[in-house]
């Protein structure tokens, strides 16, 4: 029975042992007093790594328990078996690979006879636990230490608005204490139009559509408009309900500040492109324009869409090619800012181009070249001007070293040189002079060193500023005194010390002409002393100057003159002034060329007045620089004279008037005398020839007539005659009144008494036998005169008429008639010509030459 029940249990153990093997779990039994395992479970091995027959060592336990939880636990387990007290707990352990892992030991004390003799137990492997729950913890942490203190606001709040969290930041933000807001609604002020976006953003989320961002502004208390930036999370509870609203947010205002300056400036960077004084292009790794500037389509002369359709190659010169393919792949594999080099382009219109080019690489956000930038200088007119100087340079070495009164020397430390030409100067030759460095100083006259020296101690000393220029005397090779202009400078080169320079100048003969000059000064000075009537005078720019005779004639001394500005102006007689400033105005506007004369009275210093003729001109100097220079000359003696002699011609014209006038009215009585002859005459033909000199005397009487009444007395108005004369004719032959016309056309023009006198007589006798003898038996008919001139010099007379026309076979010059025998006389008595044509009446014309009025005496 025994035996059986023993069975029994071993079977029972071995079953319970089986099970408990098969746990993921370490069950044990300790001896208390051996201190060390006596039963470990097979999964001791798997789990800890450690062989069963290591845990039966003595010491195992405590040796592989984690160094932070050896004290406590082995205090702990201690504490709780003496008090024979079941007990758990929990602490690490050091696995065979060195990892760590967690355990729960749940431990049961046995008791013999009172006294704990093993503890039984389970080691329950909480690693996975342990790991989650501690990565749960730190989770937590972080989570809330991303809320609490980051820098974004973060809200949970309900549809009806009220809070249910809000971090630190957004109370700080807001001004609000957390008790303020949780629980409660709080809309910050926000413009209108973003409250009304809000609404409509809030009342668009839902479960397709839970998450969402929203940008507005808000107005804080002070006033200031910030922009926020939030990411809104609806949140739903199982029936698809919104239930609360997660937010985060951050202030975004630098943020939009930035945007907007970074606006700007690619604004402001694109104008500085556009509008850059130098040309910019941008091309990819092909090179082909993206990118060009307008002051680059100028260089190349082509459009910007021209430009944007060609490579970098193709506008090239070809003789760049080479060196630009190097150079842009030179800056594709190094690491360089930027190459800049010269090259060459050619222009559309055919034109090559000097540029210097500066090549930058743009990179992208993985530092990977994605783009060149071209910064291109045209400097075409300076590679010209370069050019034009080396050209200018060799001319110039030509020029001076030809130039028989010019020299150039260097001199300085390790340098000195003199022109070739000094030879011509001195006599010396230039090697001479480069040989012995004071052959120079040893040909200047002794008085000149003293003075040159000290000039030139004094230049140096103030640094050697400017030009220094000096007049000295040498003595050439033949002992001749030789004066030279001296300018001399500081040269400063980039590289080496700095030296003098200058140019020496042969002024030998501009000294001697000086000197002629003065002595003529000197001469003229003493000629002019003794010129009482004549002074010279110079006004402007410092010139001031009138010789010193000028007292002599009108009493004011030069001082007085000199010291006041405007003197003339006051002296001048007050009639006088206004012509005066006229002649001055009308030669200013001529821009002062030739010369102006002018005569005017001045007072002279004991109040009499004075004549003067002035002959002023202008005098330019010294560039821009002018002044004026005169003669005034005393003409009162002939300004007198010319007073007298006028007032005798006057008296004349008065006279030759008052002949003219007794001569017309003696004319007028000899007319009145033979018309009343012609009343008493025995016979008409008698008549007749008194009536036909009655009107040869009344024209020229008519001539003395306009002579007195004219303010010429040397010519005549004879339009004007032609008409009285024509009227007068008229009287006389009262029968023929409404039956013939006269058609006068006679320009303006005024003759000489010498011509006016037979002219009128001529008209006379041709229209005095048209009247007699062209229109018989009352015919009707025209009577034409006309003079003409051609360049106011010759004339042409032409009287006719459409009568019945001149008799066939008489010659009008060789006729019994006294009338055309007088106009045959008078024609030749004026140097002319006449001619007739008889054809639908007759036709007159007489030519004859311009006379001058000369005045008998």
């Amino acid at each position: 029975m025994e035996s059986d029940l023993s069975a029994l249990i071993n079977h029972r153990e071995d079953r319970y042992r089986k099970l408990i093997e098969g746990l993921n779990v370490i069950t044990y039994e300790f001896d208390l007093q051996e201190r060390r395992f006596i039963y470990v479970s097979k999964m001791a091995e798997v789990i800890l790594g450690y062989p069963a027959e290591f845990w039966t060592q003595k010491g195992f336990w405590i040796d592989h328990l984690h160094p932070n939880d050896k004290n406590w636990a082995l205090q702990f387990s201690r504490e709780n078996t003496l008090k024979l007290k079941d007990h758990e707990f929990e602490y690490r352990m050091i696995a065979a690979d060195g990892s760590v892992r967690w355990f729960k030991d749940i431990t049961s004390v046995h008791i013999e006879n009172g006294i704990p003799v093993t503890l039984q137990g389970v080691i329950i492997d909480i690693t996975g636990q342990k790991n989650t729950e501690d990565e749960l913890l730190k989770s937590k942490e972080r989570y809330k230490a991303l809320v609490e203190q980051q820098t974004e606001m973060i809200t949970r709040w309900k549809p009806d608005g009220s809070f249910t969290y809000v971090n630190d930041i957004f109370c700080r933000f807001f001004g609000k204490k957390r008790e303020e807001l949780i629980g409660r609604k709080y809309i910050p002020e926000m413009p209108v139009e973003d409250l009304e976006r809000f609404t409509r953003f809030f009342a668009g989320l839902d479960k397709n559509n839970p998450i969402g961002n929203f940008t507005h502004r808000v107005v804080m208390e002070d006033g200031e408009v910030r922009w926020l930036r939030w990411t809104d999370t609806a949140i739903f509870n199982e029936d698809g309900e919104i239930v609360e609203y997660q937010t985060v947010g951050r202030d975004i205002t630098a943020r939009k500040k930035a945007e907007e300056a970074l606006k700007g400036s690619e604004q402001q960077l694109q104008m500085i492109f556009d509008n850059a004084p130098i040309g910019m292009a941008i091309t990819d790794l092909d090179r082909y324009f993206v990118k060009v500037n307008k002051a680059f389509c100028d260089i190349v002369g082509y459009t910007k869409d021209e430009l944007l359709k060609t490579s970098f190659p193709e506008i090239s010169h070809p003789g760049d090619r080479k060196i630009d393919d190097y150079v842009f792949n030179r800056t594709l594999k190094e690491n360089q800012p930027g190459i800049h080099f010269e090259k060459r382009y050619i222009r559309k219109d055919g034109k090559t181009v000097f540029v210097e080019l500066h090549i930058t690489v743009l990179k992208d956000s993985d530092g990977k070249p994605f783009r060149h930038i071209c910064q291109v200088v045209d400097f075409t007119e300076r590679k010209e001007s370069e050019q034009k100087l080396r050209l200018t340079q060799a001319r110039l070495s030509t020029i001076l070293n030809n130039l028989p009164n010019v020299a150039i020397y260097e001199y300085g430390e390790g340098i000195n040189f003199v022109s070739e030409n000094i030879m011509d100067i001195l006599g010396y030759p230039a090697e001479e002079f480069m040989k012995d460095e004071h052959l120079f100083s040893n040909l200047m006259i002794s008085e000149d060193i003293g003075n040159y020296d000290r000039k030139v101690t004094e230049w140096r000393k103030t640094g050697a500023k400017g030009v220094l220029s000096n007049e000295v005397r040498v003595r050439n090779k033949k002992g001749e005194i030789v004066w030279l202009e001296d300018h001399m400078f500081e040269v400063v080169p980039a590289v080496g010390k700095p030296y003098f320079s200058g140019i020496m100048i042969d002024i030998t003969q501009q000294k001697n002409v000086q000197e002629r000059i003065q002595e003529t000064e000197t001469r003229l000075s003493a000629i002019l002393k003794n010129l009482p009537k004549l002074v010279v005078y110079q006004s402007g720019h410092g010139k001031e100057f009138i010789s010193d005779n000028f007292e002599s004639m009108t009493g004011y001394t030069t001082s007085e003159v000199l010291k006041q500005k405007y003197f003339f102006g006051s002296i001048i007689h007050p009639d006088d002034v206004p012509k005066v400033k006229q002649s001055l105005s009308d030669w200013h506007k001529r821009n002062e060329v030739g010369m102006l004369v002018m005569e005017f009275r001045l007072r002279k210093k004991d109040g009499s007045f004075m004549w003067i003729e002035d002959h002023m001109f202008k005098v330019s100097s010294n560039g821009n620089k002018s002044f004026l220079s005169g003669i005034l000359i005393d003409v009162t003696e002939r300004k007198l004279a010319e007073q007298k002699i006028s007032q005798s011609l006057e008296e004349k014209e008065l006279l030759l008037k008052e002949i003219h006038h007794r001569v017309k009215n003696n004319l007028q009585v000899v007319s009145s005398l033979l018309k009343l002859q012609a009343g008493n005459a025995p016979d008409e033909n008698t008549q007749n020839i008194l009536i036909d000199s009655q009107n040869r005397v009344r024209s020229m009487a008519l001539v003395h007539q306009k002579l007195y009444q004219s303010k010429d007395l040397s010519q005549i108005d004879f339009s004007e005659y032609l008409k009285q004369l024509s009227d007068q004719l008229f009287n006389v032959f009262k029968d023929h009144n409404g039956l013939i016309d006269l058609d006068i056309n006679v320009k303006e023009l005024n003759l000489s008494i010498d011509l006016a006198i037979p002219c009128g007589l001529i008209i006379n006798e041709l229209i005095s036998n048209a009247f007699k003898y062209a229109f018989p038996d009352k015919r009707k008919g025209t009577i034409k005169i006309e003079l003409d001139t051609k360049d106011n010099c010759d004339y042409s007379l032409t009287i006719s008429d459409d009568g019945i026309g001149f008799p066939k076979g008489v010659d009008f010059r060789n006729t019994k008639s006294l009338g055309l025998q007088l106009v045959n006389t008078l024609v030749g008595q004026i140097d002319g010509t006449i001619n007739m044509h008889n054809h639908s009446g007759t036709t007159y014309t007489i030519t004859f030459t311009k006379r001058e009025f000369k005045r008998r005496t």
